[in-house]
């Protein structure tokens, strides 16, 4: 391979990943329109209406499984999470559902704040607001990204 060939198979492969801001993660602020803080009315604008709801003291989740996205509001009617399962849905760096772990630690570096069971490790980045959900079973992939607010160190 020449020098020129490999230097621009270098450079596209290095080039980052633009994510359009309506499939974009933004760690501890929003998924694509859906922004933390945001009242459920202007969820429903963006998302229509939700495939199912499901209420528990204190707050409640809107599910629209269609586009891989569930929204968890507080007793105020307020955004407090978004948990993403689409894999079309990406951080600016590219990360998003079926991520590998190593990409992720690349990315992010290691935790303190890990969790794990037989099928599931979880990754959390609390300062960040962010987690992801990696399945074991499937070679430690991302299953599922959650936004939330960053929490104070």
């Amino acid at each position: 391979m020449s020098t020129g060939l490999g230097a621009a198979l270098l450079a596209i492969l290095t080039v980052p990943t633009v994510v359009p801001a309506a499939l974009l993660i933004v760690p501890g602020q929003r998924v694509g329109p859906v922004v933390l803080g945001m009242r459920m009315v202007q969820v429903f604008q963006y998302l229509g209406p939700p495939a199912a709801q499901a209420r528990s003291e204190g707050s409640g989740r809107f599910f629209w499984p269609q586009r891989g996205i569930t929204v968890r509001v507080d007793v105020e009617g307020h955004v407090d999470a978004i948990f993403v399962e689409h894999p079309r849905y990406r951080t600016a760096q590219g990360l998003g559902v079926g991520s590998e772990l190593a990409e992720l630690l690349r990315t992010f570096g290691p935790t303190d704040q890990a969790q794990e069971d037989r099928n599931t490790l979880i990754l959390a980045y609390p300062h960040l607001g962010i987690s992801f959900a990696l399945d074991k079973s499937r070679g430690n992939r991302v299953q599922m990204v959650v936004v939330y607010r960053p929490m104070k160190p």
